[in-house]
């Protein structure tokens, strides 16, 4: 009673710590992960009103994903994510976009698109392939609909009907979507385009080319000592432009240490020696016993004839080597490739057969009997349906796993004769028939052992690489001294920007579990060795700079020294135009002047090149379209110095004014054609990318 008594006197304060331990665990839970409790958070991202959500992105990305796998590309995971994130968004943006406008697509419309005479593109494609594969007789929407409907009546299962609804469910869905867009690049374009005056305008631009005398004198001819300058200038140009640096996200600058683990010297060394010691017991020893057990080598074998070996170096080995003997045939960086040549033996190389397949072997007993009787030709008897059939194809009788049984038939076999072969499977037995149509004469096979040998850096250099960075970043744990001190330690620091829908650091693939690193960190923080899940290299990063203001500051790393060249340019391109400006009355004058040359060459308004003097120098050419002819001009300001010229000769020998023409011209230069979807659904707004709450980071 006196224990009951103590536990019911404590009882308050035992709910008290359980209460307070449930609530630790769940805000823990909530702090770290920051999508499971409180509020909603399954938005991946939102964009003006537009939202991702965490279950339709994961079912795009992994669709996406499946699609990259089966046409076989290797695309970086974390770019894909990214790219989704942004194909969603402009979808949900044109999906308010057609709701704002009343933009519709009717049922009629769908069905017409999936059915009717002329079916939508998308939707043919779909129809053909359904209908090609089922052996419809028909490839029309109509005949697939009533076989998605009504399968039996095609000879098909239920489960194909099911099948076949789901595939032309997607496919509404897609076409309504492929005719919404339409409808709206329709309008759209309509907004877009020019009218006469526009046209005659690009036209003029590009009808009269001008050519001209001139003589330049270039803002590197002036020291920097020999004007004022300073930060103010670059500001002022910054200012000036400042439109032109508008950030979409919270940016911040990095510099980053990023280290390959790749073998040292030791490791190449030894690798060489272990490559020579397999190479001596692959002469010794028979096949590939040398090797098989040394995880090092990878190893293949292949029987082929002569005419079938493609590497040249092979091919040369294979033509003087002996049975039984080994060579390196290629070393490549840190990639070796031992041949070995283990016999030789004489086969057929190709022959052309022709195969039949039915689900009896008595059916193609009595199938032999026809063909070799000339009661039947082989088209006669292949239905596709229930008698399967390939007519003249080639292949070699000495291809790896080939039945012993098949390939003694058909190396005796007389030509045009009909063989049913039966093989036993699982206790059943089945049968083909095959008929030899031509056979070439036996060849020489060679048995050959391609051996594969890539170099690996130990463990003592991957201990040695990572041992050696966290030791730096340990003793420079300041931004400043990070990047400071790299030099001398032996490292090259690089620099990138990053957002919250960066995929990765700079060119470094798999790291977008350090983008979160850094969007997290304080400005001048330097993150802790990080490694990529596949260990193939060390990093480190520091934090430099945050810029949350709307606009990339004219001091940052990526913008400071474009600013600096331009604003330094203008500073001497003034100088030049205050030294010569009135100087002289001729264009000869002035060359003299100015200590240069009078050259000569064509302008055209509307080209973004002027002459060997660079692009956009658009001052320089707008007073070339200007200049009336025989006149001097000058000096004019230009980004890399000043101009003085002469119009010699305009010449407007070109095409007539066609307004079709130059109206498709100045759709194509400054229409709907020219503008980004995202961009202009999307005005001034912002995108919010949330999914780095998704991603886990360093050590989660």
């Amino acid at each position: 009673m006196a224990t009951l008594e103590k536990i019911r006197n404590k009882s308050v304060l035992l709910f008290v710590i359980i209460i307070v331990a449930l609530l630790a665990f769940v805000l823990g839970d909530f702090l770290t992960s920051g999508h499971t409790y409180f509020g909603n958070q399954t938005t991946v991202a939102t964009a003006g009103g537009a939202k991702v959500e965490y279950n339709a992105y994961q079912k795009r990305l992994h669709d996406l994903s499946e699609q990259q796998r089966n046409q076989q590309r290797d695309v970086d995971s974390d770019v894909l994510s990214q790219q989704v994130i942004n194909q969603l968004l402009l979808e949900d943006l044109f999906k308010q976009e057609y709701d704002r406008l009343g933009i519709t697509v009717t049922d009629r419309e769908i069905t017409e698109a999936m059915t009717g005479e002329n079916p939508h593109p998308a939707a043919a494609q779909l129809i053909g392939y359904i209908a090609q594969r089922l052996n419809l007789p028909e490839a029309s929407g109509k005949m697939v609909f009533d076989a998605m409907s009504s399968p039996t009546k095609y000879g098909l299962p239920a489960e194909v009907g099911e099948q076949l609804r789901q595939a032309w469910s997607q496919q509404e869905s897609d076409i309504e979507d492929a005719l919404l867009s339409e409808k709206f690049n329709r309008l759209v374009l309509g907004l877009f385009t020019a009218n006469k005056l526009d046209a005659k305008a690009i036209y003029d631009d590009g009808a009269a080319t001008r050519h001209i005398a001139y003589a330049v004198k270039d803002a590197s001819s002036v020291a920097d000592d020999d004007i004022e300058f300073s930060d103010a200038d670059v500001q002022a140009l910054w200012k000036k432009h400042k439109n032109d640096y508008t950030l979409a996200e919270e940016t911040r600058a990095v510099d980053y240490i990023y280290v390959p683990v790749v073998p040292s010297q030791a490791d190449r060394i030894a690798a060489r020696q272990a490559v020579d010691a397999a190479v001596a017991s692959l002469n010794e020893l028979p096949g590939t016993d040398a090797v098989v057990q040394d995880t090092r080598f990878n190893v293949e074998t292949e029987n082929l004839p002569l005419s079938q070996i493609r590497d040249a170096a092979l091919k040369a080995f294979v033509d003087t080597a002996k049975v039984g003997s080994a060579k390196i045939i290629s070393s490549r960086g840190d990639n070796y490739t031992i041949a070995k040549l283990i016999a030789k033996t004489t086969g057929i190389d190709s022959i052309n057969v022709s195969i039949i397949q039915a689900p009896e072997v008595a059916t193609l007993d009595s199938i032999a009997a026809l063909l070799n009787e000339g009661k039947a030709k082989f088209a006669d008897v292949v239905d596709n349906a229930t008698v399967y059939g390939q007519e003249d194809v080639w292949t070699s009788l000495e291809v790896p796993g080939i039945d012993e049984k098949v390939k003694n038939t058909l190396a005796s076999a007389a030509i045009g004769k009909a063989n049913v072969i039966t093989q036993d499977v699982q206790g059943q037995t089945v049968g083909q028939l095959f008929i030899v149509n031509r056979r070439n004469s036996p060849v020489t096979f060679y048995e050959l052992a391609d051996i594969n040998f890539t170099v690996d850096p130990s463990v003592e250099t991957v201990t040695e690489l990572s041992n050696a960075l966290r030791t730096y970043v340990s003793n420079n744990s300041s931004a400043a001294d990070f990047v400071a001190n790299a030099t001398e330690a032996g490292y090259s620091v690089l620099n990138a920007q990053v957002t919250p829908s960066s995929p990765r650091i700079g060119n470094v693939s798999d790291s977008r579990k350090f983008v979160k690193w850094v969007m997290e960190a304080g400005k001048g923080k330097v993150s802790p060795l990080l490694q990529d899940d596949k260990q193939s290299y060390f990093m480190a990063v520091a934090v430099t700079d945050i810029y949350d203001d709307g606009y990339q500051p004219w001091n940052s790393s990526a913008l400071n020294t474009q600013l600096r060249a331009r604003a330094l340019n203008s500073k001497k391109a003034d100088h030049l135009m205050a030294q010569y400006a009135g100087k002289a009355n001729d264009l000869a004058g002035y060359a003299k002047a100015m200590e240069t040359e009078v050259a000569e060459g064509d302008a055209t308004f509307a080209s973004p090149f002027l002459l060997n003097l660079g692009m956009n120098e658009s001052a320089i050419q707008g007073a070339i379209a200007a200049a009336e002819k025989g006149k001097l001009v000058g000096p004019v300001k230009g980004n890399h110095g000043i101009i003085v010229f002469e119009v010699r000769d305009i010449n407007t020998e070109n095409r007539p004014f066609n307004l079709e023409e130059a109206t498709r011209n100045f759709n194509q230069a400054f229409g709907v054609y020219r503008m980004q979807p995202m961009q202009l659904l999307l005005g001034g707004e912002k995108i919010d990318n949330k999914s780095l709450n998704f991603t886990p980071g360093i050590g989660e």
